[in-house]
């Protein structure tokens, strides 16, 4: 029995299975955890969704900033535009609601006590614990299964607030930290989140 951490797929659906058949995947017996970003920029977003969803318990994956995007597209909380046109057959698809239902049920972040490791797709804040991680997560899932989860997606994005209070609430406190865990790179020294910067880690400016 084997557990594989595998990054973000992008809907590279071909390349995905190429490296299940190097590493001898066993479904039965190994597990997969998989860093979410399932689908987008890629060409087969569609398949590569319905092959994960189909591993049932032998996959594990968190969610990235472009699943809780598509599922914002979906729910009708934003508009598609030319940039995600690599999901328009995922969401013409006659099971899209049905895929992304699923997909709306997995966390943000994932613990495994024996391996001692914590799975989320960007980061978590320097101020957060594993336990904590975990449970500021679970506001987010929580808001994901309410009724309000398609005003939750529309109002997920923004770089604002860019500290961690514990006295944020509401949409903003959503907002903090869904960017913490699908968007985070780097943070200042006062522990704010730098969500602008995308170059090498050192390539900073001072002070990240």
């Amino acid at each position: 029995m084997a557990v594989y951490a595998i990054g973000d797929l992008q809907g590279c659906y071909d390349p995905f299975r190429r490296l299940l058949d190097e590493i001898d995947f066993e479904p039965s017996k190994d597990t997969l955890w998989l860093t979410g970003d399932l689908v987008n920029r890629g060409p087969k977003s569609l398949k590569t969704l319905r092959f994960v969803r189909r591993l049932g318990d032998s996959v594990v994956t968190v969610l990235g900033n472009h699943d809780l995007h598509l599922l914002a597209l979906e729910a009708g909380a934003v508009r598609f535009g030319n940039r995600f046109g690599s999901l328009e057959k995922l969401l013409n698809a006659s099971d899209c609601a049905e895929l992304c239902a699923w997909l709306r049920r997995q966390p943000l972040a994932h613990y495994d006590e024996n391996l001692d490791t914590l799975l989320v797709h960007a980061g978590t804040h320097p101020q957060w614990s594993v336990k904590k991680t975990l449970a500021r997560a679970a506001e987010v899932e929580t808001a994901l299964q309410s009724d309000d989860y398609p005003n939750v997606l529309g109002k997920m994005y923004g770089n604002a607030p860019n500290k961690w209070s514990g006295k944020l609430s509401g949409y903003k406190r959503l907002r903090f930290i869904i960017n913490c865990l699908t968007r985070m790179r780097m943070v200042t020294v006062d522990d704010r989140l730098d969500l602008k910067f995308s170059g090498s880690p050192w390539r900073a400016r001072k002070g990240l």
